[in-house]
């Protein structure tokens, strides 16, 4: 049995009025419910914001609007926010299984572990170019894990006691500051991904297209592996870029 709120869901959100409202229906709908949600939202011009206070009485939630844009800022803040030990990371566009908190947690606990990251799945509507290519990333993580760990920061499990040590995400780095993140917290701390799921949304992929996205993080973590972290924006790449199809 885990302690009454014994998990913070840091939600990073920018113009998600179409998306979130699915995610905060999954959280609803979690196995598991001892956790409070932290919204997390950079400046959004639709109604993203009051979307998501209109949860208040079905979640334990709360909002925070910064005054300023950024992913690593906005997790910073959230974790910042946070009254739980065991910090959950989500972009607001990812689908998550109902059992999947109860999944994750009991993994968490069973295996001792303070950083993981989630592995990447298919919301259901992707062709199968798509869902290649996120089995080929998600293979590549899960190779990686043991030598040179990455993740993607739609979904990270954490804690305070990680986070703090590292100094939360690193507000130099704008591609790749997820990777960046769990790179550091294995130096001290054990990290593996964990056995399950979530649902990734490919918008991106789709709008910037596979191959290129593909060879864009090939090319960022090659430069990663050999040079260092991409601290200068040497590969451009810009916060909450791509569109819904309408």
């Amino acid at each position: 049995m885990h302690p009454r709120n014994n998990l913070s869901v840091i939600i990073i959100t920018l113009n998600e009025e179409r998306n979130l409202p699915n995610l905060l229906n999954d959280l609803i709908a979690q196995s598991y419910q001892q956790f409070e949600v932290i919204v997390v939202d950079s400046m959004s011009t639709d109604s993203t914001v009051s979307v998501a206070e209109s949860y208040k009485d079905r979640l334990s939630l709360s909002t925070v609007v910064m005054s300023s844009r950024g992913v690593s800022l906005g997790r910073n803040t959230g974790a910042a926010n946070a009254n739980c030990e065991r910090l959950l990371f989500l972009d607001a566009d990812v689908r998550l299984k109902p059992d999947f908190l109860e999944r994750s947690l009991n993994y968490l606990e069973k295996k001792q572990l303070l950083i993981s990251g989630g592995r990447i799945g298919s919301c259901g509507n992707d062709g199968w170019e798509i869902r290649a290519g996120m089995a080929l990333f998600d293979w590549g993580m899960m190779v990686m894990q043991y030598v040179f760990p990455t993740s993607t920061g739609a979904c990270i499990f954490s804690s305070r006691i990680v986070h703090e040590k590292i100094g939360g995400f690193d507000l130099s780095i704008q591609l790749c500051e997820d990777c960046d993140y769990v790179s550091r917290a294995s130096k001290s701390f054990r990290y593996r991904m964990l056995p399950y799921h979530f649902g990734f949304n490919s918008r991106r992929l789709k709008q910037d297209g596979l191959i290129k996205t593909g060879f864009t993080y090939l090319r960022a973590n090659t430069r990663r592996l050999f040079i260092g972290e991409l601290r200068n924006n040497e590969i451009e790449y810009k916060f909450g870029h791509y569109k819904e199809k309408q």
